[in-house]
């Protein structure tokens, strides 16, 4: 971007757009400080300014990305863990109940020819 470019938007001169196009001309290197001063009057000390901002707001948040906080400590979470794993194994326990109990029903109702189970082929009677 050239003088001329930035020259022609000088009405929007405190607009924060046209300050970001000022300063990424000037760290580009296509305007010099003495430019800015003699066209657009701009002294170098809000060019110094602008800059700063512009490296701790443009440039800053992509070198150093932010942590993200952990919302509980890994205390609490291995103890999470460890409460769930036993009532997993709670719950297994009570899921093999269940199915011995369902096989043994199945083996007492087909021992007096009652047939619960769904198959294609069933005795005729």
């Amino acid at each position: 971007m050239n003088i001329k470019e930035l020259k022609g938007n000088k009405k929007n001169c405190n607009l924060v757009l046209y300050l970001r196009k000022v300063v990424e001309s000037y760290r580009a290197g296509f305007v010099s400080s003495k430019e800015l001063k003699a066209d657009l009057h701009m002294d170098f000390k809000r060019v110094r300014q602008l800059n700063r901002w512009y490296f701790k707001h443009r440039i800053i948040p992509y070198l150093k990305p932010q942590r993200r906080k952990l919302m509980k400590p890994e205390i609490n979470k291995t103890k999470d863990l460890e409460a769930k794993i036993k009532w997993l194994e709670k719950e297994n326990e009570m899921l093999k109940m269940k199915s011995i109990a369902w096989e043994t029903l199945m083996d007492i109702a087909e021992n007096n020819l009652i047939f619960l189970s769904k198959k294609s082929s069933y005795p005729s009677r």
